[in-house]
């Protein structure tokens, strides 16, 4: 009897192990069905793991997308975790010899660029086949997210170019001249709140990312909505509600880019969950706010004649019939380009300066230079100041706030893999340009990771640019259409804190870490020292 137990024991063991097999097989080769697909096209591969693909911080969280990259980039084989490494190592004599690589983003064929000028075909001479964005093809499963879908940033297919070009009337160089006194109001209302906090320490150290958002939060919200949001006028501990707002809502865009990448092996699950970029509570403030804001302009409540982006947003109204969700989505459109990312942009060109004195004092002799008797600098004069220009170029290649840029092949066509070879690239195909790989690589900027702004001297900038490799904003047809609204914000800050404050770091240096998204920026306070000027 006792055999008997034990034989049909065994047997419901194999009889489990065998279901359990029949049960994973099809798993595997959903997740393993593409993993051929580049050695049959005769492309160079890192062979994926299962499940999590060449980057498998997407899933995990272990690793940062730019360190992923990075090992593929420059082919270094780790030593430590080897769980998560890239079994399969590309030889870093093919990144001269291949101009792109096969690798996989969990179960999906991808191309990773690894020469500049095909990022420039694809950004600029081949745009017509490359027209959207990966972001772009998110939207379909963002159903509910009816603002992001307003947005030329999320927009695929021809919506994005009316959606752009209405937008971007609003923030056109001729428009932002005329609304430049917001820009110089808000220097000096942000050099007068620091000499308030100074004055009040024995150490003179400010908390620097609060401070800069703090003033990317005032300056939109001026520009947007002909508000004074109060970032610059109350003191720390009183929070403004448009900057808490503003900052979930950028957050929660960020975070959910990451969320639409990690569940491309499932997409249907971004339906069952209801994914969204935005929450709904922010959609509902800054309805609100732009409903209130219009009100207020229309009844006399503000200067009817005033140039900023709210009398473009009632010209869209009244010229093209745009709805009121329209205008809502062209506000937030230009909010996402001149807070977040501006903010971070302004962080990180301050903390150079401090880092580097030299630079910094070459830097305020330039601005003092310049400055009229008021101690004020026209809007023709802060944009042909050549030394202040390349500071921020400079700053946003050490940076590399956009890491890399994903595009998504919408018609097929051919690119050449080596000088005699060429690889058909099908619709659908996803093709990474790796920014932040090009603008930290040595054969390109010598001693990359020193902040040197001379490099960006004459024209380097624009045939850098044409070259594809420095790619801040992004080129062809969709370059960052906020390239000249941050870049004026910047600037007009630069020019009103220098000129009164010497800034001065810690004695420990601050080094850029991965975040648990994609990019590798400065992380937590980062605390510097301003010194008023004696006047």
């Amino acid at each position: 009897c006792s055999h008997t137990d034990r034989d049909n024991m065994y047997f419901l063991a194999t009889l489990l192990l065998v279901l359990l097999h029949l049960l994973i097989l099809p798993v595997y080769l959903y997740l393993t069905w593409h993993h051929n697909y580049w050695r049959k096209r005769g492309v160079i591969t890192a062979r994926p793991l299962t499940l999590l693909g060449t980057y498998p911080g997407l899933l995990t969280r272990k690793s940062n997308l730019v360190h992923d990259v990075q090992k593929i980039y420059e082919c270094v084989r780790a030593t430590k975790d080897i769980t998560i490494l890239i079994p399969l190592c590309i030889p870093s004599k093919y990144k001269g010899r291949f101009r792109f690589v096969g690798v996989f983003v969990t179960r999906q064929p991808q191309i990773l660029v690894l020469d500049p000028t095909l990022a420039h075909e694809v950004l600029v001479t081949n745009f017509r086949n490359f027209k959207d964005s990966l972001t772009s093809s998110y939207i379909r499963h963002a159903k509910w997210d009816k603002y992001a879908r307003l947005n030329p940033f999320w927009a695929s297919g021809e919506s994005w170019r009316k959606l752009r070009s209405d937008a971007q009337a609003g923030i056109s160089g001729h428009r932002l001249k005329q609304a430049y006194a917001i820009w110089q109001q808000g220097g000096r209302m942000l050099t007068d709140y620091m000499a308030q906090l100074v004055a009040g320490k024995k150490n003179n150290i400010l908390e620097t990312r609060d401070l800069c958002f703090r003033y990317t939060a005032h300056v939109m919200a001026d520009f947007i909505w002909g508000i004074d949001a109060g970032t610059l006028t109350r003191r720390c501990e009183q929070p403004s509600e448009v900057q808490q707002m503003a900052t979930r809502w950028t957050s929660s865009a960020f975070y959910m880019i990451s969320m639409f990448m990690a569940t491309i092996v499932a997409p249907c699950s971004r339906l069952l969950l209801r994914f969204r970029f935005y929450p709904k509570e922010t959609d509902e403030f800054f309805s609100n706010l732009t409903k209130e804001s219009i009100e207020l302009r229309l009844s006399g409540g503000g200067n009817i004649n005033r140039t900023d982006y709210l009398s473009h947003l009632l010209q869209l109204r009244d010229r093209k019939q745009a709805t009121h969700d329209d205008l809502v989505g062209h506000a937030l459109t230009v909010m996402l380009d001149g807070y977040d990312t501006t903010g971070t942009a302004l962080l990180h060109a301050l903390y150079y300066l401090a880092d580097y004195p030299l630079v910094q004092q070459k830097l305020r002799n330039e601005i003092l230079g310049n400055l009229e008797m008021d101690r004020s600098v026209d809007f023709e004069k802060l944009n042909s100041l050549p030394y202040l220009e390349q500071v921020i170029i400079e700053s946003l290649r050490l940076s590399s706030l956009i890491p890399q840029y994903t595009k998504v092949c919408t018609e097929q066509t051919e690119i050449l893999l080596t000088d005699c070879k060429t690889l058909t690239v099908e619709k659908d195909m996803t093709i990474m340009i790796p920014n932040y790989q090009f603008h930290h690589d040595k054969q390109y900027f010598p001693d990359p990771e020193v902040f040197k702004p001379e490099r960006f001297d004459k024209d380097a900038y624009q045939e850098l640019k044409q070259k594809g490799i420095f790619l801040p904003f992004s080129d062809g047809p969709r370059v960052c259409m906020g390239m000249r609204l941050a870049m004026l914000t910047l600037k007009s800050a630069l020019v009103h804190i220098l000129s009164d404050f010497q800034v001065v770091r810690g004695k420990e240096r601050l080094i850029p870490q991965g975040d648990a998204g994609f990019g590798v920026v400065l992380q937590g306070d980062v605390n510097l020292e301003y010194r008023r000027f004696l006047r």
